[in-house]
């Protein structure tokens, strides 16, 4: 934790929100502002800390805090980041309807079962070699 570390909040209103650290003010509350966040004090344990760090100063000021975000690209690598790619299907799958869902859970079962008849051939094909060695072996 850290100024200029970057965030998402994982609870409330702002669900999903990408924010920034600006300033500490104890162990458990934090002051964070964003491009598109209000400048706010946050409890910590609503926030999810990201391997991004924008460099910036302690107490920095919301415009200084929107030059540095533009330079370092937080849009491109956030959008990049396994993190984002996880809430965003979150989010799709929340808003999936009951006909979407049945059908996400047919291609899932699928996709399940051609795996485990690959995974039988490949493993049935281990065995017959096996058998084979140890006819040879046997022979020897």
């Amino acid at each position: 934790m850290e100024a200029g570390r970057v965030c998402f909040v994982n609870y409330g209103p702002d669900y999903g929100k990408l924010c920034v650290i600006v300033d500490i003010i104890d162990r458990k509350k934090v002051f964070v502002d964003g491009t598109d966040f209000p400048r706010v004090v946050y409890p910590l344990r609503r926030l999810t800390l990201t391997k991004f760090k924008v460099p910036i100063l302690r107490g920095a000021r919301t415009s200084t805090l929107t030059k540095a975000v533009a330079k370092y690209d937080l849009k491109k690598k956030w959008e990049a980041s396994s993190a984002y790619k996880k809430l965003a299907t979150a989010k799709t799958r929340s808003n999936l309807t009951d006909f979407e869902r049945f059908s996400v859970m047919v291609h899932r079962k699928r996709r399940a079962y051609a795996l485990r008849k690959l995974v039988s051939v490949a493993t049935k094909g281990i065995k017959v070699v096996k058998k084979a060695a140890a006819k040879v072996a046997k022979k020897k």
